[in-house]
């Protein structure tokens, strides 16, 4: 039996038996997983708390037919920030819940994008658990949305037109079947699009080409306004690619509707 070990962040947890939990993991090195974690529910199990969501270990796993054995897992970071803050807690479920929308299984093939995920994973879960207020997680969540889109290969389109490659200078329309902004020329040629004020495109472009963990100028200057609406101008545009709408989005709407 070949063994293999890497380091994955947990995104989901279901049961398999009384005593054993199949866990959904992302790796730096494979990319999404399924181990079991073999008697993960016995108070005295090795592996106990680490197999909860939002646990990022360094694993040491058997190599299975259809699921992997979990043999060791040492936390690397349990992010317990995430945990006492119900935005927090929501927004990062919902970036898991994006990961496992469009990550397939078992991709050593493509080391690089993995590991670009994994670690735009890792700090966007440290930048959320540090975060002062609601407008600092959800600009931390609309910089992962954009870079992970990137990453996947159906990132943005933000400096030209998507009609004419006219570079935008001015107010423009957001078109959400395709993914980036058309000219007012152009604008009859897209169906669902949404105006874009300038000032919000130089934003988008700022962060997308920006490392995550690098200051902007828009960092400080955003409000809760700005961050909301871009993040649902992104989200309708990810639950379009994948065809479905994040259910964790209904959760954050009706935390928002209960204050």
């Amino acid at each position: 039996m070949n063994t293999f070990t890497t380091d994955a962040i947990n995104i989901k947890t279901y049961p398999l038996s009384e005593n054993d939990n199949i866990v959904v993991m992302f790796s730096r090195d494979k990319g999404l997983i399924k181990g079991v974690a073999k008697g993960v529910k016995k108070p005295k199990s090795k592996l106990g708390a680490r197999m909860q969501m939002l646990v990022a270990n360094k694993l040491m796993l058997n190599e299975g037919k259809s699921l992997d054995v979990i043999k060791e897992a040492q936390a690397i970071n349990p992010f317990n920030k995430l945990r006492y803050n119900l935005d927090k807690l929501n927004y990062s479920i919902y970036l898991s819940e994006i990961i496992g929308n469009f990550c397939r299984e078992n991709t050593e093939e493509i080391p690089e994008v993995n590991k670009n995920i994994y670690e735009l994973f890792y700090k966007t879960l440290e930048n959320i658990s540090n975060a002062n207020d609601s407008v600092q997680i959800v600009l931390s969540v609309i910089k992962f949305q954009l870079k992970f889109m990137r990453e996947v290969g159906l990132g943005l389109e933000l400096s030209h037109c998507l009609k004419c490659s006219s570079k935008i200078k001015d107010d423009a329309y957001f078109s959400i079947e395709n993914g980036g902004v058309t000219c007012k020329d152009c604008l009859d040629d897209y169906s669902r699009k949404i105006k874009i004020n300038i000032k919000i495109i130089e934003f988008l472009n700022e962060i997308l080409n920006c490392d995550i963990n690098k200051p902007t100028k828009y960092d400080i200057l955003v409000n809760e306004k700005v961050t909301t609406s871009c993040f649902n101008l992104l989200r309708k545009y990810i639950d379009i690619q994948t065809g479905r709408e994040c259910k964790t989005v209904k959760v954050l709407e009706m935390t928002k509707e209960g204050r």
